[in-house]
């Protein structure tokens, strides 16, 4: 049965990523302008955080905020899938960690305090690092005191906050300008940052792998570069510096929790191999954020977040014209996609189960034990890249199957070894 769509990545994105492998083989078009007919409209009065809100700017532009409010038809509730109910080996695999208290499929940018402040993953001892990419606010407070804010304590910090995800991420207090309000991706950029569009970049400010150093506690990437923003290169990134996010109980493995490297997927690695997609120029606001034209005639870009499945005018007008029938290309990767990453996480809990049994009754133990812990941490960070990944391989199919074959060839000699 197919599996309901796992997070808000490839339904209601928020600046989301641009669908990727061979598509449009012409150019995007330019973005609409902003509707500023004379020049002159002026900054609304900021909060004490020195940022302008959604409302702020609803004057100026009508268009743009009508259809950001729409987001909020993609809303918490009973309709929203409990991922650990309906993948029942999610609770082995993340045993341990907090996503084994709590995976829900997520809401739009609309509700992220509203998240963050429901999941139980959160507890006494949570950081202010947690509330990075949910509200502007804090974005902000990071930039004006410094990355010593993220230290401070999620309890002391999120009561302050009010606004979710929202013009001040992409625009700050410019909304004719598109920017990274959170500098640590930008640090992570590199000099890439002038390679990629910046529309793109503003969108993988949020929608990225990353992980909280643990010395300074501040939301850092684990690469600097595109080159290095392979499933490869990132695991490698993180072996070299010992570093884990959990110790699996019952077998000791230090673990990697990847979070939703949407970003990474479709700009990672060298130049030669990036989608067709990227070298064409899209970016993530071409596939998911489209050009519509207002009631008084204004061409506007739409801030609903969409799938572009979900954008008739934008199949019919751009994909199509290459593609033919790009829903069911789409359909076809995903199911793909959704076999193997369920029969592999079946793997992976059977070898996991083995090694508990084994390492409790003593007969799994030094060398052996070892090299089984680094099978079990790569199997399931391969397999975790894609599972996390919200485009269910339709962004990157060809890295998508090639990162799933280490994840299944990592979990298959463990499994020859128990």
């Amino acid at each position: 049965m197919r599996r309901p769509r796992r997070a808000v990545m490839w339904v209601a994105p928020a600046c989301a990523l641009a669908l990727a492998a061979s598509l449009v083989a012409c150019a995007p078009q330019q973005r609409a302008a902003m509707n500023d007919p004379d020049g002159t409209v002026e900054v609304p009065a900021t909060d004490e955080f020195g940022i302008v809100d959604a409302e702020g700017w609803s004057q100026a532009y009508p268009h743009q905020y009508e259809t950001y409010l729409q987001n909020g038809e993609n809303a918490p509730g009973e309709a929203k899938h409990d991922y650990l109910e309906l993948y029942p080996a999610l609770n082995t695999m993340y045993a341990g960690y907090g996503f084994s208290k709590g995976y829900d499929e997520a809401a739009s940018h609309l509700y992220t305090l509203d998240s963050i402040l429901a999941t139980p993953r959160v507890n006494d001892t949570t950081l202010a690092n947690c509330i990075t990419c949910k509200t502007p606010q804090f974005t902000a407070m990071v930039n004006e005191e410094g990355e010593q804010v993220y230290a401070e304590k999620f309890a002391d910090l999120i009561g302050q906050f009010d606004e979710p995800i929202s013009c001040y991420n992409c625009h700050e207090n410019d909304p004719s300008n598109v920017v990274v309000a959170s500098k640590f991706f930008l640090r992570s950029m590199g000099d890439d940052a002038e390679n990629v569009p910046v529309e793109a970049q503003a969108c993988g400010q949020c929608h990225n792998e990353y992980y909280f150093d643990p010395q300074t506690k501040v939301t850092t990437n684990p690469y600097t570069g595109t080159s290095q923003m392979t499933p490869d290169a990132i695991l490698a990134y993180y072996d070299e510096r010992g570093y884990s996010d959990w110790t699996y109980p019952g077998t000791g493995t230090p673990m990697i929790k990847v979070q939703h490297p949407e970003f990474e997927t479709l700009y990672g690695g060298s130049e030669e191999g990036q989608t067709h997609m990227v070298s064409m120029g899209y970016s993530c606001a071409d596939c998911h954020m489209g050009t519509s034209v207002g009631e008084d005639g204004v061409k506007f870009t739409n801030h609903k977040w969409q799938s572009p499945l979900e954008n008739q005018e934008l199949l019919d007008s751009t994909c199509n014209s290459c593609h033919g029938d790009l829903a069911g290309q789409v359909a076809a990767w995903q199911e793909e996609e959704e076999a193997r990453v369920q029969s592999i996480s079946l793997k992976i809990e059977d070898m996991v189960n083995r090694m508990k049994t084994q390492v409790a009754d003593g007969t799994l133990a030094g060398d052996r034990l070892t090299q089984l812990q680094g099978l079990h941490r790569t199997a399931q960070f391969y397999w975790d890249f894609v599972m996390v990944e919200n485009s269910e391989g339709a962004h990157n199919p060809e890295l998508t199957f090639e990162t799933l074959d280490k994840a299944e060839a990592a979990v298959d000699q463990a499994l020859s070894l128990l």
